[in-house]
């Protein structure tokens, strides 16, 4: 029986590529496969995983053209035969060689859908690795949900302070299935939909207080390494959300908080965009706020940003408009 499925977008990370495959395939627990979709890679990355599965036969190769990662982890996951499904990013690598026997074994114990646990943020630093948790610390969780099992109804205030990236988190496979949870098909934040539409759905969930995932900050290439933002992505997350929460029936429960969190992302990227798509985004960015302007209530109904407001304007109009909501509601 297969445990875990291991999904592992793949585009050009020839030079990394191996430091994941060997922390995966050296796991204690065996009885993965490890689903690697080459994702149109132009290097020599789809070189190296045909050397590897020709050592090791529990990798399986998809080849594809360039998607994006969203698409290839939907593509992965059709594919996936284990009791559970963890997703890797290709230039990242895991901590110990014990990873998925313990949240495995964790996952079992309890019955879960979702498994959270914490992951580390990598910095090379005069040849040495730097880890640091960062963004996917744990302590500003409440204790309770390290100590019990927990289900979506207990997390509404606190959803959004769960680390949202995929690979801080074992699914059960059945349960993704069973809700149609899936990525987003966009080139960056692809996994805040899955993020948000599994926690918000799930109904067995626990926090595992180990760090088991290392991040590679600041890969040349790396869409995460860009300073001026060039794609509309929160806007399609903001509009995503939306359009799950009215097929679920949600929007009561989670419209206004999803809003806040994600509006507020494509707002900060307001301040940062490329300038010379900085017209584009705008124009498509107020459509957006003129639509939930319209639609909910917030502090968004205060909030006039102009073209020309930078970041930090946009956070003082923010802050402004938020008082304002809190004062006048």
């Amino acid at each position: 029986m297969i445990k875990i499925s291991i999904i592992i977008p793949v585009f050009n990370v020839e030079e990394y590529l191996p430091k994941c495959l060997d922390s995966i395939l050296s796991q204690t627990l065996t009885d993965i496969e490890v689903i690697c979709v080459n994702d149109g890679s132009t290097d020599g990355s789809l070189k190296v995983l045909q050397e590897y599965k020709s050592k090791d036969d529990r990798i399986i190769i998809i080849d594809k053209k360039n998607e994006g990662s969203g698409i290839a982890r939907n593509i992965g996951l059709l594919s996936a035969r284990g009791k559970y499904v963890y997703f890797a990013d290709s230039d990242d690598w895991l901590d110990t060689d014990q990873v998925f026997e313990k949240i495995y074994n964790s996952a079992e114990d309890d019955s879960l859908d979702i498994l959270i646990f914490g992951g580390y943020s990598c910095y090379k630093k005069c040849d040495k690795i730097i880890k640091w948790k960062g963004s996917y610390k744990l302590n500003i969780l409440d204790k309770k949900y390290f100590k019990n099992v927990f289900g979506s109804e207990d997390i509404k205030k606190d959803v959004f302070k769960f680390p949202s990236t995929a690979w801080t988190k074992l699914y059960r496979r059945e349960f993704l299935q069973e809700n149609e949870i899936k990525f987003q098909p966009i080139k960056v934040g692809q996994d805040q939909l899955f993020f948000f539409h599994s926690m918000i759905t799930a109904r067995r969930m626990k926090v595992l207080n180990e760090y088991f995932y290392c991040y590679r900050k600041e890969r040349a290439g790396s869409v995460t390494a860009v300073r001026r933002k060039r794609n509309f992505s929160p806007l399609y997350v903001t509009r995503a959300v939306e359009e799950l929460l009215k097929k679920l029936g949600k929007t009561d429960e989670y419209l206004e908080l999803s809003i806040d969190r994600y509006f507020s992302k494509a707002t900060s990227w307001l301040g940062r965009f490329d300038r010379e798509l900085k017209p584009e985004y705008y124009a498509q960015y107020i459509e957006l706020l003129t639509h939930i302007q319209n639609s909910s209530n917030g502090w968004w109904k205060y909030f006039n940003p102009t073209k020309g407001d930078g970041y930090w304007r946009l956070k003082i109009k923010q802050n402004i408009a938020k008082i304002k909501y809190m004062l006048l509601k």
